[in-house]
């Protein structure tokens, strides 16, 4: 009688373990299809980023003769001024062809200005024959040195 309980504890225990062991087996397959998922997605957008094939200027620090570059300076109402008397579109491109001979402008735009307006002047100038410009800007004083 022993034996045969004995061998029925037996026969049970390696059910539960054989049991036991393919669950953990169909559990690790679901795991390597996610991880495979997340490679294959993160080699597919490590390769999305744009490849424009374009060299951008560097940026220069010099100070330009202001005297020598016609200025234009917009206001954040979209007020024009040239050479600080105020002007018209139609007059801006009056003005404009009056110093086409020179390559460049220089633009003064207050921070909250438009960006739409700051390219009809460039737009402007182009149509002139000026393709030069130069966007002055101001230097940001870190919160340290305050």
């Amino acid at each position: 009688m022993k034996s045969l309980k004995g061998r029925q504890t037996k026969s049970m225990l390696m059910n539960k373990l054989g049991r036991k062991r393919a669950s953990r087996e169909e559990n690790v397959i679901p795991m390597i299809n996610i991880i495979f998922l997340l490679l294959l997605y993160f080699m597919v957008v490590g390769n999305l980023s744009p490849d424009y094939n374009v060299n951008p200027p560097f940026a220069s620090q010099e100070k330009e003769s202001s005297s020598l570059i016609p200025t234009i300076s917009v206001t954040k109402e979209g007020q024009l001024r040239f050479e600080n008397i105020p002007v018209s579109w139609e007059e801006l491109g009056t003005r404009l062809r009056d110093v086409s001979d020179l390559d460049k402008i220089k633009i003064y735009a207050d921070a909250e200005s438009d960006a739409l307006t700051i390219s009809e002047i460039m737009k402007t100038a182009a149509n002139v024959g000026i393709v030069q410009f130069v966007l002055v800007t101001q230097r940001k004083i870190s919160e340290s040195l305050e």
